[in-house]
């Protein structure tokens, strides 16, 4: 027998190889496709039972606890700290001296005030009395008597009203300018404006402190931002927390839903609220052009409602609100129906195990749950829809390596892939 050249047989050997792996794999192949087939057409459906409870649907935020009885004090005038008589952790009350500082400049503008508003008064009661005016007349002859009269003279007063309104003018500002260094005066010394507990002290004795030139009415703070001031003091009555919602949420939220807030340091505190206000304009955005993310939220305001003594401002938490409630409602799992909007359909489980296609009109969308409205009775068992894995194969994609996407007779004839992605029910 002749023997073959080296090269056809190495040629031969190779294609020999070739079409035997390529033979193993398709019965791999084969094999995990039917077997993925084959459990997911066997998939046992799962029912439950309709019936009554209440419905929930809410909406979840998150913030920081905030009081609008928090306040920061500054002074009024500012100088040398003379004495500071509150310390942090200090309960006081409204009106209580907290520091005090130099009054010394302050007293010398009073009394320069004072001074100037005498002068004042004085110019004006002057311009009021006016200045006397005498007129003489001189004597005349009698033409037939020849005796001569003597003259005479008139005293008035005469008043001039332009001095007099520059004069009450000046009393006037002499007035203000008294007032404004009584006021100054009395802003060196630093008071509560509000009950509360002193949180912060920004300074110490000799220490100079700036002065706002107002007087500390008490924080309105209606944000999770703290107050400032030389001195901070706390209240948490009324607290509130201020939370962002998405833009989506947002859109649900409503002025007196209910609430419940939850302490990211403490989880098993929850306390109630309600939603005092949400607001109309984003307080976040960030991302901008193609390809980039961007998540717009809305912040709203909660009241909470019961014991708020053990609060503190800045607190973070987390928020659901009741968007929907449905009290003594029949009820299925949201997994129990098809569809969208109010009309859905439900696979009704009969007694005899047979199943019908039925009807539902929806409710309340609850987080976990859906009211039935109509189309389903209490007791009816309904199919829940399942959902089935997808078939890869075992390969990403459901695609033998090396066949390609297109073209490739796998894929299209996957019974399980077809499947996995509208649920079997």
């Amino acid at each position: 027998m002749k023997a073959l050249p080296r090269r056809r047989a190495a040629v031969l050997v190779n294609s020999a190889l070739v079409v035997a792996l390529l033979g193993g794999a398709v019965v791999v192949y084969t094999t995990l496709d039917s077997g993925t087939s084959t459990a997911a057409s066997k998939s046992p459906t799962r029912s439950v039972t309709v019936s009554k409870g209440t419905v929930l649907a809410t909406v979840s935020g998150s913030g920081a606890l905030s009081s609008p009885s928090d306040a920061g004090q500054d002074f009024v005038t500012g100088g040398k700290l003379t004495a500071v008589k509150v310390s942090v952790g200090d309960a006081v009350k409204k009106g209580d001296v907290l520091a005090t500082v130099a009054t010394t400049e302050a007293q010398q503008q009073v009394d320069a005030a004072k001074r100037a508003l005498t002068t004042a008064e004085a110019n004006l009661t002057k311009a009021e009395a006016g200045q006397k005016v005498t007129t003489s007349t001189p004597g005349t002859t009698d033409a037939k008597t020849g005796k001569q009269a003597p003259a005479t003279s008139t005293t008035t007063t005469e008043v001039d009203d332009a001095q007099v309104a520059q004069a009450e003018q000046q009393v006037e500002t002499a007035q203000t300018s008294l007032a404004n260094a009584q006021t100054a005066l009395t802003g060196t010394t630093l008071t509560a404006s509000v009950d509360g507990t002193v949180a912060s002290v920004s300074g110490k004795v000799g220490d100079t402190v700036t002065g706002s030139g107002t007087k500390s009415t008490g924080s309105t703070t209606t944000t999770s931002s703290a107050p400032t001031g030389f001195i901070v003091l706390t209240n948490p009555t009324g607290m509130r927390v201020t939370a962002s919602f998405s833009e989506l949420d947002s859109l649900k939220l409503k002025k007196g839903a209910s609430a419940t807030v939850t302490l990211n340091a403490q989880s098993d505190t929850k306390l109630n609220a309600t939603v005092l206000s949400v607001s109309s304009l984003p307080n976040s955005s960030s991302g901008s052009g193609a390809g980039s993310s961007s998540a717009v939220q809305y912040s709203a305001v909660l009241q909470i409602t019961g014991d708020t003594s053990k609060l503190r401002t800045g607190l973070s938490a987390t928020i659901s609100v009741i968007t929907g409630q449905a009290d003594n409602a029949l009820s299925v799992p949201t997994a129990a129906l098809s569809g969208t909007g109010s009309a859905r359909t439900a696979t009704l489980v009969k007694p005899d195990g047979s199943t019908e296609r039925v009807s539902v009109t929806v409710g309340v969308e609850g987080d976990n749950a859906v009211q039935v409205l109509e189309g389903l009775k209490e007791g009816d068992q309904v199919q829940l829809i399942s959902t089935t894995v997808s078939g890869t194969n075992g390969f990403p994609s459901g695609n033998f390596p090396g066949l390609g996407v297109a073209g490739g007779g796998a894929q299209t004839g996957g019974g399980a892939r077809n499947g996995g992605t509208g649920g079997t029910r």
